[in-house]
């Protein structure tokens, strides 16, 4: 049973890539707001266990669970074309991939969705998928015993500067050339059960992102200067400027359109509802 004092704040998950941080960085600090930051992955398992109220979680992870959730209005991390952080390294052609080994990162659930639809729907090739324990730059793991490694986050970016396979393929890139849509990989989602006791602590936090991703977004070579980050400064830039964080009209029809992919290859038993918080 929390205590009064718990029950007051708002608990937020955030992915701790530096894709969120145009997003947090000029998030005002409250005594009533707690940011915690994780990867994709256990922020869905927070928000699925309850220890998040709200998180910008996996957009598979709502389409998966949207009976018990609201989407937070207009809030996204998407990209209309490259996205450079959501890439497949691999060491022969797309179609050659067929019945080989490809690691796939434990941090990602979307992109691993979205890398299933680009190669068994689009390229026919079904390889043998190989979940990693750890992502590939964290474990002693031969990589020569890939051939190919799907990789998200700081860490694509990161593996864009190392020699261990020869092709790279940016997943959002592809998508746009056969949809014309852009991608949507990540949601901005709340806990239904939340509404009831923290409403006024959901509508304060919306204002609050809303003026930090405008400050963000203004200032984001400020921001590639103080993030620290082990990246060029000018390529840390460029990506950043590729990343958008809408959740527009264009975008949920995107969404859907991808959700109803996964469907017709058994991954979604039904094609999720867009239930959005109301202001």
């Amino acid at each position: 049973m929390l205590s009064t004092k718990e029950e007051t704040i708002l608990k937020i998950g955030l992915p701790r890539y530096l894709n969120t941080l145009p997003l947090r960085y000029y998030l005002k600090a409250s005594p009533r707001l707690k940011i915690v930051l994780l990867p994709p992955c256990e922020i869905n398992l927070a928000l699925d266990r309850g220890d998040l109220d709200a998180g910008l979680a996996s957009s598979l992870f709502y389409a998966k669970n949207f009976r018990n959730f609201y989407i937070l209005p207009d809030l996204s991390i998407s990209a209309v074309g490259k996205v450079k952080s959501v890439i497949l390294y691999h060491r022969v052609s797309l179609k050659e991939l067929d019945k080989k080994n490809l690691g796939i990162t434990p941090e990602t659930e979307t992109s691993f969705g979205l890398l299933r639809i680009i190669l068994e729907e689009f390229y026919e090739a079904f390889p043998h998928y190989k979940f990693l324990e750890k992502p590939l730059s964290e474990i002693k793991a031969n990589h020569y015993e890939l051939e190919g490694y799907l990789a998200i986050g700081d860490e694509a970016l990161l593996f864009e500067k190392k020699d261990y396979f020869p092709y790279s393929t940016d997943l959002a890139e592809i998508w746009l050339e056969k949809t014309q849509f852009p991608f949507v990989f990540a949601l901005f989602i709340l806990r239904k059960e939340v509404i009831k006791d923290k409403k006024s602590l959901v509508k304060g936090f919306l204002k609050n992102i809303y003026f930090s991703r405008a400050k963000g977004l203004s200032s984001l070579e400020k921001l590639v200067r103080l993030s620290g980050i082990n990246l060029d400064k000018d390529f840390a830039l460029n990506y950043l400027k590729h990343l958008e964080y809408d959740f527009s009209g264009l975008k949920q029809r995107a969404f859907l359109y991808f959700c109803e992919l996964l469907a017709k290859k058994g991954i979604l038993q039904e094609i999720p509802v867009l239930n959005f918080f109301s202001l």
